[in-house]
């Protein structure tokens, strides 16, 4: 077990989501040597490892399989998984639609939706200022056919997606990577619910300026036309407040 993993006065509480015996489990994964795509022992042996009844110990791994945690190879065994952000993406879709605050005089206020813009945009923000001058012009011929490609209602969701994928295709961080992606996805999902936009040209404009920026040498300009960009869906978000 890490040590102050389980202590009630961690900041860390693995008990809120998981069952005792997934927790144990999942305790011990954090502390072995094990790294992704590695076998872990088959049923019997954890459950002589840990003192578990097999039911126990199935119930867990079927949990910590949910969570991204653990995968099970048909014929092959069950192994850790590779570490990946796309777990969280339900949830965090769930989160964006369902969190919603009412005011006393009646408007709805989309929280949930609201703060992923902005964890969005401030994580896009920073990113792209390290992208900045580190683009090729190449690269940016090719954001700006993809901002072309949003004039299209139907085309524009997958150009959007594409560019943003685009931007940060070289960063290292992996991490900051998937999280775009999922964050892209909430809020493409979420989005559904508000009132239309007919902001298709504004789209293609402020996509362009960002391209324009990133093939520069000026973060902060980049950083501005990010944050710019997502006024639409701010736009949007006020009227669906608004309309109630």
């Amino acid at each position: 077990m890490i040590n102050g993993m389980s202590d009630e006065k961690d900041a860390v509480h693995l008990a809120d989501t998981l069952n005792p015996a997934a927790q144990r489990m999942f305790e011990w994964i954090l502390s072995s040597d094990l790294t992704p795509g590695d076998p872990i022992p088959i049923e019997q042996d954890l459950a002589t490892q840990f003192g578990m009844a097999r039911g126990t110990v199935r119930e867990a791994v079927r949990e910590l399989r949910a969570l991204g945690i653990i995968e099970v190879r048909r014929g092959l065994g069950t192994y850790l998984s590779t570490a990946s952000a796309s777990t969280i993406r339900p949830g965090l879709v769930y989160r964006s639609v369902k969190q919603i605050s009412h005011g006393d005089d009646g408007t709805k206020d989309f929280t949930g939706l609201r703060e992923m813009v902005e964890v969005r945009a401030l994580m896009e923000c920073s990113l792209i200022a390290e992208v900045t001058g580190h683009i090729s012009a190449e690269t940016g011929h090719a954001l700006h056919a993809l901002a072309a490609r949003m004039d299209d209602p139907n085309d524009s969701a997958a150009a959007d997606r594409h560019f943003h994928r685009l931007l940060y295709a070289e960063t290292d961080n992996q991490l900051a990577r998937e999280l775009i992606d999922v964050f892209w996805d909430s809020l493409n999902l979420a989005g559904l619910r508000l009132p239309p936009t007919n902001t298709v040209k504004a789209t293609r404009a402020a996509h362009d300026l960002i391209a324009d920026c990133v093939v520069g040498n000026d973060p902060q300009a980049s950083r501005d036309a990010m944050w710019d960009h997502f006024d639409a869906i701010r736009e949007r978000l006020g009227r669906a407040a608004n309309q109630q």
